[in-house]
């Protein structure tokens, strides 16, 4: 069963946030920071910037936050992992564990969330609402990035390499890989992409301009599986089945995969 990427509810924030103990500044600014690599340290100042950061078990380890124009930033480093997470008008966590590296960056008035079990997660959320979440497991690498209010999600697992990509309101990207597999989705404005490698293959799927849905799924050891779609167009390929090409509003729908090619 995969292991889903966390989502930070406000929650989970608040419970997180409470159990921290340590050293704790009040301060005059509105930048607060905090870095540490055994024990609990909290900067926060009375607007309600907070940065925290949590290290307490298992050391070497370390963590860092910076947090600024009423954000919360917070990051957990344990068991040899490393977390550096960075917030500016929203929030940003990241969590390294088990050897692990988690970095979480975050401005307007998103969350970004970066969460890394013995691989490398990087999130980034710039701009507006936007969202980002990455995971990484044994190996795996796992990056978001969204802009200018789109969201994205991306999870690397068991050696895969996952990446996301969106930009724009209404724009959502997502992927996985596992098992060494290369997954790649991008969307742009209001288009949805989505991207599975659950082997050692390689799916890309780009969406670009309102209504457009692309999506590229591949399981076969060495296959290749892309599918492009813009203008509301709709393009869906696989390693394992036909692929569905519709063209919309004179826009393209493509797709190229060891299953045939349309478009």
């Amino acid at each position: 069963m995969h292991r889903r990427i966390l989502q930070m509810s406000a929650a989970v924030a608040v419970v997180a946030l409470g159990i921290t103990v340590g050293t704790v500044a009040f301060a005059a600014s509105d930048h607060e920071s905090c870095s540490t690599t055994s024990s609990d340290v909290t900067s926060s100042n009375m607007d309600g910037t907070q940065a925290n950061c949590d290290a307490a078990i298992g050391p070497p380890n370390s963590a860092k936050a910076k947090a600024s124009k009423v954000g919360e930033a917070q990051s957990i480093g344990e068991d040899g992992g490393k977390a550096d997470s960075s917030a500016s008008g929203g929030k940003a966590f990241a969590q390294g564990e088990n050897a692990g590296s988690a970095t979480a960056e975050q401005s307007g008035t998103g969350m970004a969330q970066a969460t890394a079990n013995g691989g490398k997660a990087t999130a980034k959320a710039m701009g507006g609402a936007s969202s980002a979440d990455a995971s990484a497991t044994a190996g795996g690498k796992g990056t978001a990035t969204s802009m200018n209010g789109g969201g994205s999600t991306a999870e690397g697992d068991s050696g895969g390499k996952a990446t996301s990509t969106s930009s724009g309101v209404g724009s959502n990207a997502s992927s996985l890989a596992e098992n060494s597999g290369n997954a790649k989705a991008k969307a742009t404005g209001a288009a949805l992409a989505t991207a599975s490698a659950t082997a050692s293959c390689k799916a890309n799927a780009t969406a670009d301009a309102d209504g457009s849905k692309a999506g590229a799924i591949c399981s076969q050891q060495g296959s290749s599986v892309s599918a492009d779609a813009t203008k509301g167009s709709k393009a869906i390929g696989s390693d394992t089945s036909t692929p569905t090409c519709t063209p919309m509003n004179g826009g393209i729908a493509k797709v190229k995969s060891p299953m045939g090619n349309c478009g």
